[in-house]
């Protein structure tokens, strides 16, 4: 019987299609091929970047004062409760009410249940004054002002909304080499989307810098001496040259230019693998 070449063929054409791709792409050993991209004009904005959570500022939990049995039970889980509404009602005559308004989130007992004292019998969150907290490191504390806003993402949802900051507790907790405090955004007045509850993760971004009307690049097109100055490539006729730049701030996809560049300016890059991979593909395409 033979044996089955088709794991070697599949090598093969993946080998013969990496060489031809590096050929077209650099056109041999003698000469680069580069990608272009245009400087323009526009704004930049970053962002400083926080982890943290939902949370409320009041719950309750309503446990039972002494052991006895549970005889009645007047809400359900998920209702919506007024200050001092009744709950259940237990074997030994106490009556059980709401201390706060707000949502019965957890009925943790059925009729007839026994219960001893300290057993919780339920939960109750007002959720009309719900918070974010995030923690910031001690690096970028300082970014951190009250009243300042902080733009909130459910990580779980991508929902977003916007909120001040209230308060920024400075006892520090510290993990590892680094200190942290956590900052709060007080959302009560604040429509907040229905999918955001207590306990679900949030990203919360904080205004960095701001640069408007400024030319802008492509971050990939500057690069860097081993002296760590930074330029970038133009081409001069059949030539192509090194211009020297000045740089501002960056989001990761572009650069402020503050000096070297004029908006409209074309300038060389070497596009990275997944480019120069999209680029064949997309000439292969259009060559069908």
């Amino acid at each position: 019987m033979k044996k089955k070449r088709t794991p070697w063929i599949v090598l093969a054409v993946v080998i013969v299609v990496g060489i031809l791709a590096a050929v077209t792409l650099f056109g041999g050993r003698s000469r680069t091929q580069y990608a272009e991209t245009v400087a323009a004009t526009g704004n930049l904005t970053t962002y400083y970047s926080f982890s943290g959570s939902l949370d409320v500022d009041n719950a309750v939990a309503v446990t039972a004062a002494s052991a006895t049995t549970v005889t009645d039970i007047y809400v359900a889980p998920n209702t919506v409760v007024a200050k001092n509404a009744r709950l259940m009602r237990l074997e030994d005559g106490t009556l059980v009410k709401a201390d706060i308004a707000g949502e019965v989130t957890s009925i943790d007992v059925a009729v007839n249940s026994v219960v001893k004292a300290g057993d919780q019998l339920a939960e109750i969150m007002d959720l009309s004054a719900m918070k974010a907290t995030f923690k910031v490191d001690e690096y970028d504390v300082a970014a951190i002002q009250i009243g300042k806003t902080a733009q909130i993402t459910v990580d779980g949802s991508g929902s977003t909304f916007e909120g001040a900051i209230t308060a920024l507790n400075k006892h520090a907790t510290v993990s590892g080499d680094l200190s942290y405090y956590e900052a709060t955004v007080d959302l009560k007045g604040i429509k907040i989307p229905a999918d955001a509850l207590p306990g679900m993760q949030i990203t919360a971004k904080v205004l960095n810098q701001q640069a408007e009307n400024v030319v802008l690049l492509k971050l990939d097109a500057v690069q860097f001496t081993d002296h760590n100055a930074p330029y970038v490539l133009m081409r001069e006729g059949d030539k192509v040259r090194e211009v020297s730049v000045k740089v501002g701030i960056n989001d990761g996809n572009s650069v402020q230019i503050t000096e070297g560049l004029n908006s409209g300016d074309t300038v060389l890059y070497t596009p990275t693998s997944t480019e120069a991979f999209t680029g064949l593909m997309g000439a292969r395409q259009y060559a069908k």
